[in-house]
């Protein structure tokens, strides 16, 4: 009666008591809520809802995702920190961000930064053709 009880399975903790969150668990019961791969004395972080998650599976669930391919963006393997670009109030990866038009990439090289207009992601070159088009259209509509 006077043993710990484990937060998962609620049976008395015999042996070795792991405790984290501010809770005991059975070493074999403080697993990831996702994978439900045991997290003993691996990496993990705790969501605001308090639930286990080791980090890989933490940022698939929580990590912002791209509005060109919709996968979640994340650290690369082995890697801590990621970088995400932010135009326009949407998330993108560095090799996604592209020109809606030409699909060069906007992150580097000649064509580097974005020109928007009217909502579109566009590089320079592409974002002065469409604004002689529109001004074309505007002086044949008048």
């Amino acid at each position: 009666n006077t043993l710990e009880q484990c937060s998962v399975c609620t049976k008395p903790i015999m042996e070795r008591i792991l405790r984290a969150t501010g809770k005991a668990y059975h070493p074999h019961c403080f697993t990831c809520v996702m994978c439900h791969r045991s997290l003993d004395g691996i990496p993990f972080t705790v969501d605001a809802g308090g639930l286990i998650h080791c980090i890989e599976d933490f940022h698939k669930k929580f990590a912002p995702r791209c509005s060109v391919c919709k996968d979640p963006i994340m650290p690369a393997p082995g890697q801590e920190e990621t970088v995400r670009i932010v135009a326009l109030d949407r998330d993108f990866h560095v090799h996604c961000y592209r020109c809606e038009d030409c699909g060069g990439l906007l992150s580097e090289g000649d064509n580097q930064g974005c020109y928007p207009l009217d909502g579109h992601i566009l590089c320079k070159t592409c974002n002065s053709t469409r604004i002689r088009v529109l001004t074309a259209k505007a002086c044949t509509d008048l």
